[in-house]
């Protein structure tokens, strides 16, 4: 099982294919729901997407050139090609916790600002911070709150569940999502 649904690289390569594409044409593509789709867009506009709004409101995204460039970096087979059902298969539909304690753990800073998160990943804020609480109930995570936004750090209990893992990054199959921080 992947860490992420669908890899930035992957979004913006089943765009490419549709690119002038409305929110729910790419959803239809892609294993994630409309909702996942358009946050991951909003969340890339200006950088890989940009966005053309028609009179009704409704909004039509194209890559930038740095969008583009992500695509040819990358070694995928044309999207008309390929069957993105098989693609896609296994990945699961909801978020994996150990993604955010993956997220975590290869941050420069012990601890990190829920914002890092919710710009790292491609949830809802609200589904971010419900993990995040989750896994800090669970005792993989420690939560300051003393500041205007959360900071959260691995525990033991976190780095050991990592280690534990055997969830693979989708970039690079052979490599397991955890790696050792170097202190």
């Amino acid at each position: 099982m992947s860490y992420s649904l669908v890899t930035d690289e992957e979004f913006c390569w089943v765009l490419e294919s549709i690119e002038p594409a409305r929110t729910g044409r790419l959803a239809e593509q892609l294993p994630t729901s409309e909702k996942g789709v358009y946050m991951r867009l909003r969340r890339f506009d200006g950088a890989y997407v940009s966005r053309e709004s028609a009179d009704s409101g409704v909004h039509c995204w194209s890559l930038t050139e740095a969008g583009n460039t992500l695509v040819a970096e990358v070694d995928l087979p044309p999207v008309d090609e390929t069957d993105l059902e098989a693609h896609f298969a296994g990945r699961s539909t909801s978020i994996n916790p150990n993604a955010l304690l993956h997220e975590i753990a290869i941050q420069a800073d012990e601890w990190v600002p829920s914002t890092v998160l919710y710009e790292a990943l491609p949830y809802a804020k609200s589904t971010v911070r419900k993990r995040l609480n989750k896994l800090h109930d669970a005792g993989a995570l420690d939560r300051d709150a003393s500041r205007r936004t959360n900071h959260w750090r691995l525990t033991t209990t976190g780095r050991e569940r990592l280690a534990n893992a055997d969830d693979h990054d989708p970039r690079d199959a052979s490599k397991r999502i955890y790696e050792e921080r170097p202190y």
